[in-house]
């Protein structure tokens, strides 16, 4: 693998070694990758002749270097969203969405931001991952990810009401004339955190795919920290080593509840581990896979 950095060539080259990366975001929820070390060298200095070539070839790939960006920002974005499910230990999906055709995106974001501040005035802690897909039409909706809704809210005069109700009511008045409704989804079909964090990335999936720009496609309350991984390397091991470790290190549940698989290449290793499915389902490496 080469590099270009200035006019200088960097060539990295594999085999001393693996590096370990495991995370533990909390709520029963653990990720881990073994992936191999990478060593760096400067091989020298690209001449006029060769740099002017180089700068050339840069300029035509431009539009796959665009793409190649977008999708790695994709890619952080889906990251960023499931990391921030898992260590919120968000478990519900409400939709919010407008009855008219609306497509401003500046007015869509106020009316969430002043949706959620209503809302935690109503219930203190409330905390959402919210990711944002346009309709056919082309009119805005917000797929929202929250912690479960108590059966009944306090409303107006200390009358207590169903909380889908108070949603409803609060959707409504921040969106005006424009009307709009709430769907949650029942009690029944409370999920797991990496069921709901794989919900909201297929509706990113689906922007990317479409061309939409990547800035601000998710949006998230403050205050939830997102654990930062451990990085161990180890010198000399083998990828039969590496994963002998890392099975020793999964604080192993049940086989359900646990997903690995290699890179086609063989020379990568991932597992997520999710305690809180009971049931015979998994996420897939793809909705699960750690950064």
């Amino acid at each position: 693998m080469e590099r270009i950095v200035g006019r200088d060539r960097l060539v990295g080259t594999t085999g001393g070694g693996y590096e370990y990366v495991r995370r533990c975001l909390g709520n029963g929820h653990y990720e881990g990758v073994v992936r191999p070390l990478v060593t760096w060298h400067v091989a020298g200095e690209l001449s006029d002749e060769a740099y002017a070539l180089y700068l050339k070839a840069r300029e035509a790939n431009a539009e796959e270097c665009r793409q190649a960006n977008l999708e790695r920002a994709a890619n952080r974005a889906k990251t960023r969203v499931r990391h921030l499910c898992k260590a919120a230990g968000v478990d519900t999906m409400l939709t919010l969405t407008y009855r008219e055709n609306m497509t401003d995106w500046a007015q869509l974001k106020r009316h969430v931001k002043e949706f959620n501040r209503r809302m935690v005035r109503l219930i203190p802690g409330w905390f959402y991952v919210a990711a944002y897909e346009r309709q056919q039409r082309g009119a805005w909706h917000v797929h929202m990810a929250v912690h479960r809704l108590p059966p009944m809210m306090q409303h107006a005069q200390g009358v207590k009401v169903k909380s889908y109700s108070v949603v409803q009511a609060v959707w409504k008045s921040v969106v005006g004339s424009l009307g709009g409704c709430a769907h949650i989804k029942p009690s029944k079909c409370r999920r797991a955190p990496s069921r709901i964090a794989s919900y909201l990335s297929k509706y990113m999936t689906k922007a990317f795919a479409d061309g939409d720009a990547w800035s601000n496609r998710f949006s998230s309350s403050k205050g939830v920290a997102v654990p930062k991984p451990e990085r161990i390397r180890f010198v000399g091991y083998s990828m039969t080593d590496m994963i002998t470790l890392a099975y020793a290190d999964i604080p192993y549940e049940h086989s359900q509840q646990l997903n690995c698989r290699y890179d086609r290449f063989g020379d990568r290793f991932w597992y997520v581990l999710d305690t809180n499915i009971l049931e015979s389902w998994r996420p897939s490496w793809a909705e699960a896979a750690a950064a």
